[in-house]
């Protein structure tokens, strides 16, 4: 009895150990781009680029946790977007925007 105890707990244990790591995969990938979707920055920190994302220059400034915005082009890894304050900027997204669900 014992050592069927030992190996459910142990297949139980593989099973949550991979289906973390399929999580880990899903949630480390930036969302695919989805022109006029809303957006939210979940966690840390986004440079944003007043000129494009190629300027010449260092980012104008980050948008930080719990920042909302709205898809308005998408090139090559690089978006346009529209903040709630109506201002428009480039940011190259990444794996802390998540795609927000419609009300």
């Amino acid at each position: 009895m014992r050592g069927e105890f030992r190996r459910l707990l142990l297949v139980a244990t593989v099973v949550t150990a991979v289906g973390s790591a399929c999580d880990r995969d899903t949630a480390s990938q930036v969302p695919e781009p989805s022109v006029g979707a809303k957006y939210t920055l979940i966690a840390g920190e986004l440079p944003f680029y007043d000129s494009g994302c190629n300027q010449d220059r260092k980012p104008d400034g980050k948008l930080t946790a719990g920042t909302l915005f709205h898809l308005v082009a998408a090139d090559d890894g690089c978006w346009l977007v529209t903040l709630e304050d109506e201002v428009d900027t480039y940011v190259r997204p990444n794996s802390d925007l998540i795609k927000s669900r419609r009300k």
